[in-house]
Parts: C-alpha cells; structure tokens; sequence
C-alpha cells in the first residue's frame, strides 16, 4: 500500500514546529502515532525512511525537525552541509568528534574554499548538545505529542509512543519523562536520562551495542533507577554490535541487530498501543 508522505508546520507552545509525517494513504481509520526521533544527522534521508517504515507497519510516524527554528532550519544544518559534515567526521577516529583541537586540526587538512562552512556546520552541530537545546527539543516534542493526539487527522484521541536514535534515543526517554499520556518510548542506543524517572507512565524497551561502552555502561545503573521507581525497562545488548548499528548508511550497520531491534520494536509498539 502506497505510503503518503508531507512536510507540515504547526504552531506549537513556543514556536512553530516542522514535521516530516508518513502515513498509508489508503486507510482512513485513526492510527497510534510512533514520534521517530533523529540522530545529530538531523532529519535526512535515513530517519525519512526510518519514518516511513513505522508508516508501513501501520503507524502514523511524524519526524520533527528538531534543528528548525520556527520553522525554518538555519543554513549552516541545511541537510547537504550536514551531509558534508558527517562524511567528514567519519573519517576522523570517534574520540576526535568530541575533541574541538583534534576536530579543528583535521578542518584545517581540508581544501582552504570548504574550511568555513565546515567548521561553521560543526560548531552548530555539537551547540546542538547542550542543556538548552536539549530542553527545547523537549518542547518540540511534548508539542508534537500534543499535535498528534488532539490536532492531526488519522491520530486524535490515539496513544502516541516514540522511538529514537543516539541523540534521539535519550529523547524519546526524555519524552516520557515530560508527557504523562506517553504510551511507549524506544531508546536505540542513547544515554539514560538523568531525572524524571518517577515521572515516566510507560514501559521503555532499549537497544544497546556490546562495542558502544560510553553508553552500555551506564546501563546498570539506569537499570537500577527504573527497578529502584517501579518502572518498566527491557534492555537488549547486541554482542559485537557498535553505536549506531541500525543506521544503514554507517560503516557501523549490522544487519543482524537491526532486523532483531526492528522486529522487537514492532511488537513493542503493537502490544502498548492496543488499549
């Protein structure tokens, strides 16, 4: 069945938001909604097809463009600069990407005409990380939560779950975290949140890289708050898997993860949102 795809905005709490929204075009009946949360990559074409995936399974999947300012995203995390900026980092070790000398020593070995706009993309890039952005992507969200459930077509008065990656996969936790209605969140591989565990409504499932130990070890430990708070977390650890596994355009993909943790996530989803 054909999959219909649109960008929208809509006017959220603080802001306008854009959103990329996947949903099969034949089906009139309302449908859960699965808010697909992207890596720093932004949304690009990997999490559109992400997206369009949970469409396919029977969702409605809204991506929100969490680098958009009122709408409209900034030029230097236009989708093609990010795409530059990513092969760029890919060819650096991983500790590099976090090592602004290392990183600026490594702009510098690039042609003299692409320095600037590499470096200008970057420092956006790695802004993105800080609490305050944090904290207003968590808005982003809450009002696309809020969006699908009392404004959108094919998804009022529908649970609304999420799944995210990386960065995303902090905020899909997060999310439960800050919306009491959250019916499910799923974590591909981000850090565990660091308050507001009492507050989460819903079981969290949670996939991990054996090779990814800045994140895998701090599994106990979030463990032990869910348990310590009564909440629900299934967490599944993929021996010989790396960050990122389930991006299929990273030198990280492994295809027997990714088809586990995708099957998983679909029964996940279809077991929370039946109520």
């Amino acid at each position: 069945m054909p999959v219909h795809t649109e960008w929208k905005t809509f006017s959220g709490t603080t802001a306008t938001c854009r959103v990329y929204i996947a949903s099969m075009e034949a089906v009139q009946e309302p449908r859960p909604t699965v808010i697909v949360i992207q890596e720093i990559w932004g949304v690009e074409e990997h999490i559109e097809d992400v997206t369009r995936r949970f469409a396919e399974a029977g969702y409605v999947a809204i991506a929100p463009d969490l680098f958009a300012v009122n709408g409209v995203r900034p030029v230097e995390l236009s989708q093609i600069r990010l795409q530059v900026a990513k092969s760029f980092l890919h060819s650096l070790p991983h500790t590099a990407w976090f090592d602004p000398q290392e990183r600026e020593a490594a702009v510098l070995k690039e042609p003299s005409d692409q320095q600037e706009s590499l470096r200008e993309t970057l420092n956006a890039l790695f802004g993105m990380l800080s609490p305050a952005q944090s904290s207003r992507f968590i808005d982003i969200l809450t009002d696309t939560a809020t969006y699908a459930r009392h404004s959108l077509e094919g998804t009022k008065g529908m649970p609304v779950t999420s799944v995210g990656f990386c960065m995303g996969g902090l905020l899909s936790a997060l999310l439960a975290t800050k919306d009491p209605e959250h019916a499910g969140s799923i974590v591909f591989y981000g850090r565990p949140p660091q308050r507001g565990i009492e507050d989460i409504p819903c079981e969290i499932l949670g996939f991990y890289g054996e090779e990814d130990p800045n994140i895998t070890d701090l599994l106990p430990d979030f463990q032990e708050e869910m348990k310590k708070h009564g909440k629900s977390l299934e967490a599944v650890v993929y021996a010989g898997a790396n960050h990122a596994f389930f991006n299929d355009t990273n030198p990280t993909y492994d295809v027997n993860a990714s088809r586990d943790a995708f099957s998983r996530s679909l029964a996940f989803l279809n077991r929370v949102t039946k109520n």
